[in-house]
Order: C-alpha cells, then structure tokens, then sequence
C-alpha cells in the first residue's frame, strides 16, 4: 500500500466516521451561534426597556395631554411638557450614546512588541520551564505586574507577554487592555477602550432615571387618584414605569459610585479584588498618580469633553 492508501484507510476516513465528524463539527457551529444570539438578550433588554420609558414619558405623560402640567392652563401646561421632553431627550441623546460605545468599541489590539514571533512560540513549546526564555523577553519590555508566583504574565491563547493591566477574557476570546471586567449587560469587555463611556453610561442613566422620577412624580401622585378620568392604560404604564426607573436608580447608583471610586483611585475591578503583583509583592496603589492625574487617565485633560461621549482617555 502506498502512504496515500494507508492514510485514507485509518477508520477516521471510513464513511461512517465521517458522517460522524461532520454531524460534530455542525452541531458545533450551531451551539457557538446560538451562544452569540444569547450574549445579545440583555442588550435586547434594555433597550426594550428604554424604548417602553420612552414611549411612557414623552407621548402618555406629555404629548396626549392626560396628565396636564398643572391642571386647567393649557399654555402654561404645553410649555412645560415641551422642556421637561427637551431635557428628557438631551439626556436620553447622552446615555444612548455612551451605551452604543460602549458595545460597539473595538478594544486596540495588543502591541507588536509584546507579541511572540513564530520562532520564539515554537522555542516556548520546546521547553519543559519557559519561564527563563519569557524572563529573557519580558526584560526589554515595559512590564512590571508578575503572577502569584512570581512569574511573567504569559498568555498561550494569544502568545503574547501581558502588559500591565491586560487580561485575558475568555468570552471574548483575546488579551483586553486595562480589563476591567466583562458586562453581559454590553455584550462587551469593559476595558481601555470603552471604560469611559461604560462609566458616562452608569451616569447618565442614574441622571436619566432620577430625572423622570422626579419630574414624574406628580403624575405618579395623580394616577392613584378615582378622580382622574385618564384610561386605565395610561395609569397602569406610569405607576409601573415610576417603579422600574426608581428600582433601577436603586441598584444602578451603587455600581456608579463604585466605579467612580475606582476611577479616581486607578483601578479596575480586577486589581481592586487582588492587589496586582511586582517584584517587591501585591501593591493596591501601583497605579496610583493622585485624584487628578487618575481622573485625567479616564476623562482626559478637557474638562469640555470629559462628560461627552468621545475618547479622550489617556
């Protein structure tokens, strides 16, 4: 038999087993697009969610006129609904933007000079302790966070030497820079790119939300009321959508100021769980360059900008 004849006749090659093969390797592409469909629900969520507070704030609360800002002066009640929207929408403009960055941010991808070349992955692979080859490579670069063990941050998936603060994010498959965390809720890494906008969006949406409740909040009063010869439509979508924007200003405004504090003291959640590691062991303030110079890492040097939706992180 010749090699070719040898090769096709291992029973991986018979009809069955690659019937068999096949049928794996589709049902395999089905559960990984299955999984992409599902990593997308929670941003279906909440984007169903602002497009119900929407509708509710703006037509059933302002535009339709059942709810009139106050009672018995159309004019003045006209005015008044026409800057509550104004306000309503600048906000809204602000939040959906930042939410949209925020999913949609390519992280940059890691340097050149922390990539391993072919030779160096295939001498890696060769050796039973690679730690003093990466040792070797790591000492012309600018890296200073080690393992526990003290050892020099290697990732094999993307064979690259990990820069301070990159991690490796196993649903997105690759190193993330300054990796903060992965938010199902942006089907995204939170990380250098996007952690600005990540945070602008916490923001303005705890603004957004109080806002409405605040504002709403007559509404809210009148709607309990036999009196108000409003549909029970109307009622039933603002009683339940006062509740859902204030529980959500709730549990959304604790994340936010956690989130501050870590901007203002540079961390991540990561380093703010374990201390990130040098030479001379863990140190919580590694990172640290003061309240301004932290906050500058983040929002910038324009405070012009610092609020707005467009990269100006350091």
């Amino acid at each position: 038999l010749t090699c070719t004849q040898m090769y096709r006749s291992h029973s991986y090659y018979r009809p069955g087993w690659r019937a068999m093969a096949g049928l794996l390797t589709a049902c395999k592409r089905t559960c990984v697009c299955c999984f992409k469909v599902v990593q997308w629900i929670p941003v279906v969520f909440v984007s169903a969610v602002i497009i119900w507070g929407y509708y509710v704030y703006v037509f059933e609360m302002n535009i339709s006129g059942k709810f009139p800002k106050p009672p018995g002066s159309p004019h003045l009640s006209i005015f008044i609904s026409a800057m509550l929207i104004l306000m309503a929408h600048l906000l809204l403009i602000l939040q959906l933007v930042s939410y949209i960055r925020t999913i949609f941010t390519k992280h940059r991808e890691i340097p050149d000079q922390f990539c391993l070349t072919d030779e160096q992955v295939e001498t890696l692979e060769e050796l039973i302790d690679g730690q003093a080859f990466l040792r070797e490579v790591a000492a012309n670069l600018p890296v200073h966070t080690l393992t526990k063990n003290g050892c020099v941050r290697y990732c094999d998936t993307c064979e690259v030497v990990k820069p301070d603060r990159c991690h490796h994010c196993s649903v997105c498959g690759r190193c993330i820079l300054k990796m903060d965390h992965h938010c199902p809720w942006v089907n995204n890494c939170v990380g250098y790119s996007n952690y600005k906008f990540f945070v602008l969006f916490l923001f303005y949406t705890v603004v957004l939300l109080l806002y409405f409740c605040i504002t709403g909040l007559y509404d809210f009063i009148r709607s309990w009321s036999d009196t108000l010869k409003e549909d029970r439509a109307a009622k039933f979508n603002v009683i339940l959508c006062f509740f859902v924007c204030a529980c959500f200003a709730v549990s959304i405004a604790p994340l936010l100021f956690f989130h501050l504090y870590l901007v203002m003291s540079n961390k991540c959640t990561l380093e703010n769980l374990a201390a990130p590691i040098t030479a001379d062991g863990p140190d919580q303030k590694l990172f640290d360059r003061g309240v301004r110079g932290n906050l500058r890492q983040v929002f910038g040097r324009s405070c012009l900008l610092a609020l707005l939706p467009v990269h100006t992180s350091e």
